[in-house]
């Protein structure tokens, strides 16, 4: 009876235990539904405490897993008074050491060590720690995030070792989830907290520039990059502007915006030209929303503004490029075959001049002719200019030298009321290039300069031209808003005015062949084109800087050379005719008039001449008649159908190396010359050549053959 009544009375003391273990965790459940955000934290610290008493034990703590569960960190704790600390991290816990311990929880088993006695013999670390922590016995629960294992709570005795219930483990396992709820919470939180901070700071960092804008049109909320791109100073200096008068450049294209999102609800990369707030023009895309209350009334415009001015600029750089390199085709075709005609002109007038006196009835039209001739012949060399196939006789140069030489020419271009200053740079490095071209773009420049200040609207007081020359080096900074340039060395060389500038609409258009802005009969609008292509052709850019009211300035950038000077071209004579054909030429031009006047005038002249109307046919005939010891001068056209010029001559000199070569073409890349320039046996004829220059080549090349 008394046994009976004792285990009735341990029962009745289980069950009230076991209560009480309810009431608790449904008080610190209520406790954490209740508490603030910024309490959360301090109240764990206050319910392992209660823990801690309620239990008997010394301390209670939270563990938690890192991601690949092979740490843990000690997140919460409490500790009675002198009770050493737990160990705070403890590292690679996935090893075979700790698997007594961790591998229960992660399986969501709670842990309970009465004596570290009671832990298998392997488990040496554990032991130690226990040792080192002064702990007699634990017990963990795990922390369950759904199927995920977080961590663990804990707590320890450390005063004696304790034989844990089934009570007990279940009261961890309910503390482990009333605290899996509250580190949920947390991290809600603490996720919310960082997705705003980041949000902020891409708001704030990002370099397009996002807004919130009333229907009106004002700046609600605006990025620091948006009051940058826009030029203000502060948040409430741009909340303070009005859209359709202070942003768009063109009213309407607000008024277009406002249609669009009444409509649509939205724009999508929309195109516009907005006013900075000194007045400077960006090109944006605009993308955004329509903000509505819960009426659907749209209450307010959401979105992002993307500045392409720079994009847009260099778009319109690459089609410019584009469109001057088909135009420089056309040109140079067109120059070619004009150029092939010319010669004939050319050529016959002369043969017809040799043939007459003054006094002939046709001698004042046959002049006629060749002086005519001659004035197309140097449109055609500004076409061949601007198309880059210019034929050329580059030499190592210094720009200064050019200046200096040329300064009393460009006064006596201009004006004497215009003050033409020289600003050159001391060891100006040097250049490979045709002076005769250096001094071609010079003199456009300063002439188009003298026009733009003499200009009536121009009323700047005193009238000023500036040439400058400096040594610079572009880099991959400047080569980003200015593509069409290469890295490297290069000498700068410009032109300055304070004339009246030229307008948006001019600039675009300022290289184009035939384009001009001054009066009828005042230009052919091919020298600023002319001076495009010149520099194109040897590799070099220009750039122009202009605003009406404000002048004018022309900034050219030619390669640096380290190579050596190359030799002169042959110069113009007289004729000197010969009576004995002691030398024999032969002639390959693919042009059949061009063929038959050169034929012709070296027949006349008193050499022996074969023909061929290509290099494959002329290869042929040398071959079949065997006539490779028998020429001493081969004279062909560069561009032939078939087989060319160069390659002709190629074949030609393994056969007999001893054979002289003149070159011609009034269509070629500058290239073609620069190929064999070192080369003792080639010279060159430019098309359209007269008779006089076809004697002189071929004379002095035979004579220095013998």
């Amino acid at each position: 009876m008394k046994q009976l009544f004792k285990k009735n009375q341990l029962k009745t003391q289980e069950v009230d235990h076991h209560n009480d273990q309810n009431v608790f965790l449904m008080q610190t459940a209520r406790e954490f539904i209740d508490i603030n955000s910024e309490d959360i934290k301090n109240a764990i610290i206050v319910n392992l405490k209660e823990i801690i008493y309620f239990t008997g034990s010394d301390r209670a703590y939270i563990y938690l897993f890192s991601e690949d569960k092979k740490q843990i960190e000690l997140k919460y704790h409490f500790y009675k008074s002198d009770v050493k600390d737990k160990i705070e991290l403890h590292d690679q816990v996935d090893s075979h050491e700790f698997e007594a311990l961790i591998n229960p929880l992660l399986t969501q088993k709670v842990v309970s060590i009465n004596s570290k006695n009671s832990l298998p013999h392997q488990t040496y670390t554990i032991k130690s720690i226990m040792d080192v922590e002064n702990t007699k016995s634990m017990i963990l629960a795990p922390l369950i995030d759904i199927h995920n294992v977080i961590g663990f709570i804990g707590i320890d005795c450390v005063e004696q070792e304790r034989l844990w219930s089934k009570q007990n483990e279940s009261f961890m396992l309910g503390c482990a989830s009333i605290f899996m709820h509250v580190l949920n919470r947390i991290r809600l939180e603490e996720h919310s907290i960082n997705a705003e901070k980041k949000l902020k700071t891409l708001f704030d960092k990002i370099n397009d520039v996002v807004f919130v804008a009333s229907t009106e049109g004002k700046f609600l909320e605006i990025n620091p990059a948006g009051i940058s791109l826009l030029g203000y100073e502060s948040d409430d200096d741009i909340k303070s502007i009005d859209f359709a008068r202070d942003l768009y450049v063109e009213p309407e294209e607000w008024t277009k915006f406002k249609h669009s999102m009444k409509v649509h609800g939205f724009v999508k990369e929309y195109e516009a030209q907005l006013k900075r707030k000194d007045g400077s023009v960006i090109t944006v895309i605009e993308t955004a929303t329509s903000i509505k209350d819960t009426d659907g009334n749209v209450t307010a415009y959401e979105g992002i503004i993307r500045d392409v001015t720079d994009r847009r600029r260099l778009e319109h750089q690459l089609f410019q490029s584009q469109k001057m390199e088909s135009i420089g085709m056309l040109a140079g075709g067109i120059a070619h075959d004009f150029n092939n005609i010319l010669t004939a002109i050319l050529g016959y007038s002369d043969m017809i001049l040799l043939k007459i006196t003054e006094d002939s009835p046709i001698y004042k039209e046959a002049t006629a002719i060749h002086n005519s001739s001659k004035r197309a012949e140097n449109l055609v060399r500004q076409l061949l200019g601007f198309s880059r196939k210019q034929m050329i006789s580059p030499k190592v140069i210094n720009i200064n030298e050019v200046i200096s030489e040329l300064y009393k020419m460009l006064t006596r271009l201009i004006s004497a009321e215009i003050e033409l200053r020289i600003l050159t740079a001391s060891r100006l490095r040097y250049v490979l290039a045709d002076p005769t071209q250096i001094q071609q773009i010079l003199v456009n420049l300063v002439v188009n300069a003298g026009h733009a200040i003499k200009n009536p609207n121009n009323k700047n007081k005193k009238k000023i031209i500036v040439i400058s020359t400096d040594n610079v080096y572009i880099d991959k900074e400047f080569i980003k808003k200015n593509p069409d340039i290469e890295e490297g060395k290069y000498v700068m060389f410009s032109v300055k005015d304070n004339g009246i500038g030229m307008n948006q609409e001019t600039l675009l258009r300022i290289f184009e062949p035939f384009f001009t802005t001054k009066g009828e009969d005042q230009g052919t609008g091919l020298g600023l084109s002319t001076v495009y292509g010149i520099v194109k052709q040897n590799n070099g850019s220009i750039f122009v800087d202009s605003k009406e009211g404000s002048g004018t300035e022309f900034r050219v950038y030619w390669p640096v050379t380290q190579e050596e000077s190359l030799r002169e071209n042959i110069m113009e004579s007289e004729i000197r005719f010969t009576n004995q054909p002691t030398k024999t030429i032969m002639v390959v031009e693919d042009d059949p008039q061009v063929r038959d006047l050169a034929g012709n005038a070296l027949k006349r002249i008193g050499y022996k001449v074969f023909t061929a109307e290509n290099g494959l046919k002329a290869w042929n005939m040398i071959k079949k008649d065997n006539l490779a010891f028998k020429i001493d001068l081969l004279f062909s056209d560069i561009v032939m159908p078939e087989m060319g010029g160069d390659e002709l001559v190629e074949k030609v000199l393994t056969l007999n190396s001893d054979i002289k070569i003149l070159l011609s073409s009034g269509y070629t890349h500058s290239q073609v010359f620069h190929k064999n320039s070192d080369n003792e046996s080639y010279s060159f004829l430019f098309k359209p050549y007269t008779v006089k220059k076809l004697e002189k080549a071929v004379r002095t090349i035979l004579e220095n053959s013998n």
